[in-house]
């Protein structure tokens, strides 16, 4: 289960194998290796595989559903829409539930897809 999690969250987050080799101080054989299950990292390097993933060791070692990890990007993105620094406004100056609910799911895409908050900066 961990080298399946490890090289899908890699992959979704578009990172390359030689990258996380680098990023580890390890060759990239050695990271393949993680991969495809013919090893394992020792607990440092595990630290450093989520770290790098920004994701939990927990996430790596069990993996969760796809259940989960919705409710986990939907409550991520209804902390954002409730920041005071997040505007949200309708045409008509009135904001709904429909429509708090509509930027709920997008900003959760967004999440899935890999960006993260604040990587549209303010000019």
């Amino acid at each position: 289960m961990f080298s399946e999690n490890l090289r899908k969250t890699r992959e979704r987050k578009k990172l390359t194998q030689q990258y996380m080799a680098d990023k580890l101080g390890i060759t990239r054989p050695a990271y393949t290796a993680y991969e495809l299950g013919n090893r394992e990292p020792d607990h440092k390097t595990l630290v450093s595989i989520s770290s790098i993933l920004d994701v939990s060791i927990d996430f790596l070692l069990k993996g969760e559903s796809n259940e989960a990890t919705d409710k986990i990007y939907k409550e991520e993105a209804l902390k954002i829409l409730e920041d005071p620094d997040t505007l949200i406004a309708a045409a008509d100056g009135k904001v709904t539930d429909s429509i708090l609910e509509a930027a709920q799911r997008i900003i959760a895409e967004q999440l899935k897809s890999g960006r993260k908050p604040g990587d549209i900066k303010k000019k």
